[in-house]
This record gives C-alpha cells, structure tokens and sequence, in this order.
C-alpha cells in the first residue's frame, strides 16, 4: 500500500495541493490520507476510488500498480470536445465564406446605388419614369 501512497502524494504535488487539501477535495476526514502516508498504513478502498473519481485524468492502473504514465493520454469527454472545436471551426469557416460573399455583394450594390444617384441628378433617370416631374 505505501506505493500506491507514494503516487496519492505525487498526485497531490502535480496538483500543487498539500495532502490535507487532497483529503478536504476527496471528503476525508483529516488525517485519513496523511497519516497513512506518514506511518506507512493502509488506507481504505474508498479513498482510492475518490480519488480517481475526483481526478479521472490520471491512469487508474498507475495510480494501483505504479505501470504506465501517471496521467491518461486522452481525458474523458476530450474526444467530444475534439469533435465540437472541429465543427466549430468548419462553421466559422463556412461564416466566413459567405460574410466575403455578402461584402462583394454589398459592395456591387452600393455602388449601382451611387450610379442610380448620379442618374438622378442630372435628370437623366426621370425620362425612364415620366410621372416624376423635376422639384
């Protein structure tokens, strides 16, 4: 048991917290997880599995048998955040496209507009609407 307390206590520096802030985050009592490290005892299953529920990112199978990498590769819901950024991105994308469509049109628009203006007034435009008479 005093390697898996070994890796509770690494846990808690890679967290930059002190065991008695481990214990208050996993609801143990004080002194549940710092005495046993101190005294080289067992601890309860429950505080493990507290453990690892309160901080999925590290490797079960490192936290019980000290094999593997302490932390997962992926963290649980990564692969769905991945997935929502990728379509997140495609939609910006797309929002782009059709904002630089929308300038040109603008752009197209306003400038017909400036013709149109023009047309009216040199008089020009009023023979094409013969009941509009000149102020």
């Amino acid at each position: 048991m005093k390697n898996i307390l070994s890796r509770v206590q690494q846990i808690a520096d890679h967290e930059n917290l002190k065991i008695t802030a481990l214990e208050r985050n996993i609801g143990a009592s004080k002194g549940v997880l710092s005495r046993a490290i101190n005294n080289g005892t067992d601890i309860q299953s429950k505080w493990i599995q507290t453990i690892v529920e309160n901080y999925p990112h590290y490797n079960v199978e490192w936290l019980i048998t000290g094999k593997g990498s302490m932390l997962k590769t992926t963290l649980p819901g990564e692969e769905i955040i991945d997935k929502t950024v990728d379509r997140l991105i495609e939609e910006i994308k797309r929002l782009i496209t059709e904002n630089t469509i929308l300038k040109i049109e603008n752009k197209t628009l306003m400038g017909e507009n400036e013709q149109l203006i023009e047309k009216l007034k040199s008089g020009s435009i009023l023979y094409n609407y013969p009941n509009i008479t000149e102020p």
